[in-house]
């Protein structure tokens, strides 16, 4: 009898340690769920970035997402794309666009879309306003820290025209902030100037505008024997207080001889005047 006792003793003990285990355990099959004592809450808030009304910057939006039954960046990626009811934001995002995966290594966010996100009409402002609404979004999440935009499976050089998406790009509060002000139109006004040889204006577009740049930008900058510049195309890396312009630049000389080359600006955001601008940190 105390035989019998002892091995129903023994028996509850197995089931009941089974039992614990499998309530906390990790199931390595991708059709398995994972079963937990303390099961994810199904509402998580986020916020949005999506274009003001006017496609000057971006605007926050703050939003509960219900009833999440897959990845919590898959959730909040696709929220963004389907867009919200609100009449003071515009949301760019082509409604076709499909995300296809989202792979997150060492906090960068490997995004690969469908092709029906780019297009070739969006303006520099929409371009930017676009990426930023993702990069923005996504890296709100504690999971990622930078976003790497792909199509198709493919790295492209650029998204539609002129922003660079070759590599991963973090965060910007400088399109949030502020309205979204073209950096190229600086180097547009630079390259007016070397062309009509209105040097006196040159330092005006420079970061440093003491008496010894201007004369420093003079000899660095003019080339006597162009008579004409003329920019070709420009990729735009990142948008903050600190960019890089990459540019492709024909020049004439007074030969008439062309010739081409590239040209790297580093800009720098500049709000000490009444109209906020990107000067011209350095040229290589």
């Amino acid at each position: 009898m105390k035989k019998n006792f002892l091995f129903i003793i023994i028996f509850l003990t197995i089931i009941i340690s089974a039992c614990e285990r499998y309530d906390d355990r990790e199931i390595l099959d991708g059709n398995t769920p994972i079963i937990t004592p303390n099961p994810i809450e199904d509402n998580f808030n986020i916020d949005l970035y999506y274009p003001d009304e006017y496609n000057e910057k971006l605007v926050i939006k703050n939003i509960t997402i219900k009833d999440i039954t897959r990845k919590i960046e898959i959730e909040v990626l696709e929220k963004l794309i389907s867009g919200i009811a609100d009449d003071h934001i515009n949301n760019i995002i082509p409604s076709d666009t499909r995300v296809r995966s989202i792979d997150i290594e060492n906090q960068i966010a490997y995004i690969n879309f469908s092709n029906d996100i780019k297009k070739n009409d969006f303006t520099e402002k929409e371009e930017v306003l676009l990426i930023y609404s993702i990069v923005n979004t996504m890296t709100g999440l504690d999971s990622i820290n930078s976003v790497q935009i792909l199509i198709d499976g493919e790295k492209q050089e650029v998204l539609s025209n002129i922003f660079s998406i070759e590599n991963p790009i973090k965060y910007s509060d400088l399109i949030v902030k502020d309205e979204y002000n073209d950096p190229f139109d600086t180097i547009e006004k630079y390259y007016e100037i070397l062309n009509n040889k209105d040097l006196s204006k040159l330092s005006t577009l420079f970061r440093n505008t003491d008496k010894k740049s201007r004369v420093y930008y003079e000899m660095q900058y003019v080339d006597k024997n162009i008579k004409e510049y003329k920019i070709k195309e420009y990729k735009i890396n990142h948008y903050k207080n600190s960019i890089l312009v990459d540019l492709t630049i024909e020049s004439i000389t007074s030969d008439d001889k062309t010739n081409k080359f590239n040209r790297v600006f580093s800009m720098i955001y500049d709000k000490t005047h009444e109209e906020n601008v990107f000067k011209i940190n350095e040229i290589y």
